[in-house]
């Protein structure tokens, strides 16, 4: 092997090396990003079982429609929230 082949080559080398950190800092914030959604969606989740439990508890079945619309309204906040977290 000549010294121009090795030089080459480690050149390559570099290269490919600089390629692998690039692509696992790729995937490293990714992950982050994954745990966040999950997170996210967590909450949204924990918010629209509280709110499906306040509108369908027959015990307050005598909810005012003021504190529906509040109720409906969270839950759609919590479904963007959801839709944009799976996006």
């Amino acid at each position: 092997m000549t010294r121009r082949d090795m030089e080459a080559n480690f050149e390559s080398l570099i290269q490919q090396a600089d390629d692998l950190k690039k692509n696992l800092e790729a995937v490293n914030k990714q992950s982050k990003k994954v745990g966040y959604n999950m997170v996210g969606i967590r909450e949204c989740a924990k918010t629209l079982q509280q709110c499906i439990n306040k509108v369908g508890n027959n015990r307050l079945a005598a909810l005012a429609n003021r504190d529906k619309r509040k109720v409906y309204a969270e839950m759609e906040d919590a479904i963007e929230q959801l839709l944009e977290l799976i996006d």
